[in-house]
């Protein structure tokens, strides 16, 4: 961490642990356990590391339930969630309930990729689904947020999301103008496709300088934070580096590398 200039990490669980195809006690049973051994390794190194767990979100009452314990028995700022789960988007009405408590008690939400949809149609070796299925799994997971009326209806949300938010931020200029022409997408949203999204924070992992450029143009500095993707082979080596090429001043650069993770995360809360 040192020699990549990161001061302190958020830890979260690998998307695969995520279990939500388990039966829901199981995977209950199982969060327990991996969000104990987050608190454990965040407990032995508090002012490197701070946690996000994991509930058993294909039981969305239950995972409500569970917010509370996440955050005064094992100490972590929120949760980890997959854009899907079971086929069914995060933003889905179903899940209700957990989003109601999560912006009751204030808990950060990380939205990761997680077995995404067009696999299948991927011409080439198995890796490529986190380089191609991933950020269009994103975009998917965002635009559901929108128009499942979840932003909508709660506005206090701290949700953070993956790999830029995908392909989000090339689609919304398209979802706009839809909410513009068709009166079906504003009976669904009733503010445009554009103000929802840029309530959500996103990651500046897009390996571009101009991508990272149209990121910070989309949604502006405010909603912007780190990403590293560490450990995997895609991770970006020295985290945040394209930051010293753009033309921002550095309160922006500021909010991006610091405060916005500060504000999401209630570091030194």
């Amino acid at each position: 961490m040192n020699a990549e200039n990161v001061d302190i990490q958020v830890l979260s669980p690998m998307p695969e642990l995520l279990s939500y195809w388990f039966n829901a006690k199981d995977t209950l049973d199982f969060s327990r356990h991996i969000n104990y051994q987050l608190s454990e390794f965040i407990a032995a190194n508090p002012d490197r590391f701070l946690g996000l767990g994991m509930l058993p979100l294909q039981d969305p009452d239950m995972a409500a339930k569970e917010i509370r314990p996440l955050k005064k028995d094992f100490g972590l700022k929120g949760v980890e969630v997959g854009t899907n789960i079971n086929g069914k988007s995060i933003g889905d009405p179903y899940f209700t309930p957990f989003f109601a408590e999560a912006e009751a008690e204030g808990i950060a939400i990380f939205i990761h990729a997680l077995r995404p949809i067009g696999n299948d149609r991927i011409a080439g070796p198995s890796a490529l689904s986190a380089l191609i299925g991933f950020p269009t799994e994103n975009g998917l997971a965002v635009a559901s947020l929108i128009t499942g009326g979840i932003l909508e209806k709660f506005p206090k949300l701290k949700i953070y999301v993956s790999h830029g938010g995908g392909t989000i931020s090339t689609i919304l200029p398209r979802l706009n103008y839809g909410w513009e022409t068709m009166e079906e997408i504003r009976k669904v949203c009733p503010q445009p496709p554009g103000y929802y999204a840029r309530k959500i924070y996103y990651d500046t992992l897009v390996y571009d300088i101009n991508a990272l450029r149209y990121l910070l143009t989309t949604f502006g500095s405010s909603q912007l934070m780190i990403g590293s993707d560490y450990p995997f082979d895609i991770r970006e080596k020295l985290p945040g580096h394209w930051l010293e090429n753009l033309e921002i001043d550095q309160e922006a650069k500021e909010a991006i590398m610091n405060r916005n993770a500060i504000k999401m995360f209630g570091i030194f809360n």
